[in-house]
């Protein structure tokens, strides 16, 4: 049998559907019901060949201690060539950082060897019917595992450039590890742990963290309310024109830490020539 690739992919109907539809209903509009392709990043490019790497590295141990056949999926460093072939024609971007990304990988093996955790599941799609309307929620987790002491952690990769308390503490209100605790709480109860930020420097020389994020109970008191927002402001604006849908209009929205919003010459100057 041919080795398979994960599907390491985003979820049905998850975070990013919300966070776009509440940061800017318009570039939800664009990028939801259109389905307007925008440029690549070489971060998002590097994060994704990261993610598949680890995903096929822990589906193999996975069917290690479970008794399966580990060499049902590709190797994690054929995984990484194979997302990028499968991607090369959206951009050049994804071959030229295959042997980077393969280096960090076999770093990251090194750096954790000895690594005790108990596979429970890869690439997980969580589903849930939230609020008074049972809106569909779907997250995707990266890694779920259980250590020594049989507690269960939702571990979330993250590719970075630096390691820091700051690059750390951005992920503490982010609605997608919120939505890991809800998940986490519901399915596992009191074994539940928490959830573990992977952390790894892609940059030479490579660094790596693991971190068990800071809890917010406030916000996941809150985070019900904030899905069923999402979707009233979805619900109001859908099946009129893109153009209808209200912008932001918002300097820490249309031009972030990153840099400009994909459609910003979108709002700016229209669609039209």
């Amino acid at each position: 049998m041919t080795p398979k690739l994960l599907d390491a992919g985003r979820s049905e109907r998850g975070w990013h559907r919300i966070q776009n539809a509440i940061r800017c209903p318009r570039l939800f509009a664009w990028k939801e019901i259109e389905g307007l392709k925008f440029p690549i990043s070489s971060p998002l490019v590097n994060g994704s060949l990261l993610h598949i790497g680890l995903a096929h590295h822990y589906q193999r141990i996975k069917e290690k201690q479970t008794g399966g056949n580990p060499d049902d999926w590709l190797r994690p460093e054929e995984a990484i060539e194979a997302l990028a072939l499968k991607n090369a024609e959206e951009s050049t971007l994804w071959l030229a950082a295959v042997p980077q990304i393969v280096d960090a990988y076999y770093a990251y093996v090194n750096n954790w060897l000895g690594e005790n955790w108990r596979v429970l599941e890869v690439e997980e799609e969580l589903r849930a019917h939230l609020g008074k309307e049972k809106h569909l929620y779907t997250q995707r987790a990266d890694l779920i595992v259980a250590d020594h002491n049989d507690r269960v952690w939702i571990v979330d990769h993250k590719s970075a450039y630096r390691l820091n308390s700051k690059t750390l503490r951005q992920h503490i209100l982010d609605g997608q590890f919120i939505g890991y605790q809800l998940f986490g709480k519901a399915k596992y109860k009191e074994h539940f742990a928490g959830v573990l930020v992977n952390r790894v420097k892609l940059s030479t020389p490579y660094d790596f963290d693991r971190r068990a994020l800071e809890p917010a109970p406030q916000a996941l008191r809150h985070f019900v309310s904030v899905i069923e927002e999402g979707e009233r402001r979805i619900a109001r604006w859908e099946g009129k024109p893109t153009e209808e849908w209200p912008m932001a209009l918002n300097n820490q929205t249309c031009f972030g830490k990153y840099g400009a919003c994909d459609a910003y010459d979108l709002c700016r100057f229209g669609s039209e020539p």
